[in-house]
């Protein structure tokens, strides 16, 4: 009986964090940024490093055939704009 009872709170506590661990996720800023210009895996680096040595940024994601960049963390969305167009893409609306 001891035994299943340090079980079922283990899993109980095991799930409470589990659920912690999912509301510090979801909470992660999120800036999606449709650039024109992209047509090859050379230009969807160049963009990926730009974002990325942005302040703020935790993960960057670009998509070539839809045009976009997925960009976690709490950057500044005018400053991720700039460093994709200083770079020479354009950042649509």
């Amino acid at each position: 009986m001891f035994i299943f009872v340090y079980i079922c709170l283990y899993l109980l506590e095991f799930e409470i964090l589990h659920r912690e661990d999912v509301k510090i996720m979801s909470q992660v800023e999120r800036t999606i940024l449709k650039i024109e210009g992209m047509s090859c895996s050379m230009c969807k680096g160049k963009v990926e490093k730009a974002l990325k040595s942005i302040s703020g940024v935790t993960s960057v994601s670009v998509d070539l055939e839809k045009k976009e960049a997925i960009i976690g963390g709490s950057a500044n969305p005018a400053a991720l704009v700039k460093a994709v167009e200083e770079i020479g893409f354009k950042v649509m609306d």
